[in-house]
C-alpha cells in the first residue's frame, strides 16, 4: 500500500524516531526527560526565590480560606504555576535559555491569581480563550493542571450548555508541567470548534493517559462539570500520535461517555506498535501478556 504524500513523512519519522531493541539495554536506555541546560546562577537565584515567596503566599492562603471552601477550592488554580516553576528548577526542566522568562512570567500569574483570591475573587473564572486550571489528584494529593479552551460565547449567567471536546497529546520528552502550562497559555492547539469547552490533559507526563493518566481524566471532567455548564450528551475525544492511542483506549474502555471518537494515528495495541515502530521479535511471557491486556484497547 502506497502512502499519501502528507501521512508517509510522519509515518518514516516515527520509524526514525523508535528506539528499537536496543533501548531495551540497561546502559542504552536514554534519560526521560532528558538533563535540561545550565541556566544563568542570577536567573536561578532569582527565581528560586520568586517561587519560594509563591509557595508561602500559598501557604497562607491555605489557612485564611479554611472558613471559605469556594474559594479554598479555587487554589490549585494558584498551585499549578509554583509547581510547575519549582519542579522546572528542582528536576532540570529547563530546555531553552528564553524559558527563563516564561518562568518569570508564570511565577507573575501565580501571584496576581493568589492576590485575587485574598481578596475574595476569581477573574478568571469568567475568562474566555485560552484558561490555565487545576485540581487536586485523589491519587496521591498532587497538584495537577489542564488546559482549558473556553468559547467566545460562554456567559457565566448563561443557561446554555456547551460541548465538551478532550483532547489528549501527543508524545514530547521536554514536556514538563512548565511546557505544557506554557504551550496552553500561548496556543488553542489543533481543534477549536465554534461553541464548544476543548479540555487539554497533561496526563502526568507521557504515558498516553494510561493507569493514574485515566484517574486523571475522570477528575479533570468532574473540575469542569462543576465549574462550567457542560452538555454530558456531547463529549468527544480527539488525539493525534500517543494522543491517538489514548484515545483509543478511552473510546474503547469508556464507549458509552463520548458521542463521538477521533483518533489520529495512534496504535491500539502494544504487540503491532513494538513489530511496526520498535521492529521487535516479540517473545512474551505469559505475565507480559497479561499486562498488555490492561494497556491495550481491546
Amino acid at each position: 500500500m502506497r502512502l499519501p504524500i502528507f501521512v508517509a513523512p510522519i509515518f518514516f519519522a516515527l520509524l526514525i524516531r523508535a528506539d528499537g531493541p536496543s533501548d531495551n539495554l540497561p546502559d542504552k536506555v536514554r534519560r526521560i526527560p532528558p538533563p535540561g541546560i545550565k541556566i544563568p546562577d542570577a536567573d536561578r537565584v532569582e527565581l528560586e526565590r520568586g517561587a519560594a515567596e509563591l509557595g508561602a503566599q500559598i501557604e497562607s492562603l491555605g489557612v485564611e480560606l479554611k472558613g471559605k471552601p469556594a474559594l479554598l477550592d479555587l487554589l490549585p488554580d494558584v498551585q499549578i504555576y509554583h509547581k510547575a516553576v519549582d519542579w522546572a528548577l528542582r528536576y532540570d526542566e529547563f530546555y531553552k535559555s528564553n524559558e527563563v522568562q516564561f518562568a518569570r512570567a508564570m511565577l507573575i500569574l501565580g501571584q496576581d491569581r493568589a492576590k485575587a483570591l485574598q481578596q475574595g475573587v476569581a477573574p478568571w473564572m469568567n475568562a474566555t480563550g485560552l484558561v490555565v486550571r487545576g485540581y487536586l489528584s485523589r491519587i496521591d494529593g498532587s497538584v495537577q493542571p489542564y488546559g482549558l479552551i473556553v468559547p467566545a460565547s460562554y456567559q457565566p449567567a448563561s443557561a446554555q450548555k456547551f460541548r465538551l471536546d478532550f483532547w489528549f497529546h501527543g508524545r514530547g520528552e521536554q514536556l514538563s508541567e512548565f511546557a505544557f502550562i506554557y504551550d496552553r497559555l500561548k496556543s488553542p492547539g489543533e481543534f477549536t470548534p465554534p461553541n464548544t469547552f476543548v479540555l487539554h490533559l497533561y496526563g502526568r507526563y507521557c504515558n498516553a493517559n494510561r493507569f493514574a493518566g485515566e484517574v486523571d481524566l475522570s477528575e479533570a471532567l468532574e473540575s469542569v462539570r462543576r465549574r462550567y455548564p457542560i452538555d454530558e450528551n456531547r463529549l468527544v475525544v480527539r488525539g493525534f500520535s500517543m494522543g491517538g492511542a489514548a484515545c483509543w483506549d478511552f473510546a474503547t474502555h469508556y464507549a458509552g461517555l463520548w458521542a463521538a471518537a477521533a483518533p489520529g494515528a495512534g496504535f491500539s495495541e502494544t504487540a503491532d506498535f513494538l513489530k511496526v515502530f520498535q521492529n521487535e521479535s516479540l517473545k512474551p511471557s505469559w505475565y507480559e501478556q497479561k499486562l498488555w491486556h490492561l494497556y491495550d484497547a481491546t
